[in-house]
């Protein structure tokens, strides 16, 4: 299963001190059982979407956030409560991925708000199907919302001239922790 955060930063000014700490944080991340990869993405096109950068991450189960290890190094919020008040995302888990692939600099990730219908030319969307309602699982709260998407891993010569109507589109902006 993979556990997305979609998220907004509010202060320009502080942003790089965010993103520093958060590749650090993903590091720290991948060290969990269960907890097997983990990257970063901006949006191409910030305007054009709801939130600004993802997250995802490939995951055994929701066990990975009932653990005391996911408390200590202040999983589910707690380690980024000093950037709090410039944090809004949503965060949620799905199945229809096990392991999420690497993204490279050329990668990009689509990411749907719905089932589509999307008309792509070699691109293959993945369905996928939220994991769990909204909940707390652990230290972590979920959203569950949507419920059903649509995500594709791609490179960026094969967008050229495709319209990514309904689409968010994302680069990666960390390699993939594993």
């Amino acid at each position: 299963m993979i556990y997305t955060v979609e998220l907004n930063f509010s202060d320009p000014v502080r942003e790089l001190e965010w993103n520093e700490w958060y590749e650090t944080y993903l590091q720290q991340l991948v060290t969990l059982p269960g907890l097997h990869t983990a990257q970063r993405f901006t949006a191409v096109t910030p305007d054009a979407v709801d939130w600004a950068y993802l997250a995802v991450y490939s995951l055994d189960s929701l066990d990975v956030y009932e653990s005391e290890a996911y408390r200590a190094i202040g999983g589910g919020g707690n380690a980024s409560r000093r950037f709090s008040d410039t944090i809004r995302r949503r965060r949620n888990v799905y199945n229809g991925v096990d392991r999420f692939p690497e993204v490279t600099q050329e990668g990009r990730v689509l990411f749907s708000q719905d089932m589509g219908p999307f008309d792509l030319e070699n691109i293959l969307m993945q369905p996928l199907q939220a994991a769990s309602g909204r909940r707390q699982a652990g230290a972590t709260e979920l959203d569950g919302e949507p419920q059903r998407r649509m995500i594709a891993v791609t490179n960026s010569s094969t967008l050229e001239g495709q319209a990514l109507d309904g689409l968010a589109l994302y680069e990666p902006i960390t390699r993939r922790y594993s």
